[in-house]
């Protein structure tokens, strides 16, 4: 088998064994949305907030713009 073929029949096999735990860990205990999108209402406010502030954060964010702020003496930052 070549590298590219290996690759991606270990990666689907991969994602299927999750998938397949997955369901098996969480059949029948998500009943309503509050379960699903709220986890049970069981997420701390840090929890939330560090979620949403990571979600809007990207390569471009830590690294390009800190490039830039570099080079133009810090003066984006002001």
């Amino acid at each position: 088998m070549s590298g590219i073929t290996f690759t991606l029949v270990s990666c689907v096999f991969f994602m299927a064994l999750v998938a397949w735990v997955s369901y098996l860990k969480t059949r029948n205990s998500v009943n309503d949305s509050d379960g699903y999108f709220l986890a049970g209402r069981g997420l701390t406010g840090g929890f939330i907030a560090g979620s949403l502030l990571l979600t809007n954060l990207s390569a471009e964010q830590l690294i390009g713009l800190n490039g830039q702020d570099y080079r133009t003496n810090l003066s984006n930052m002001a």
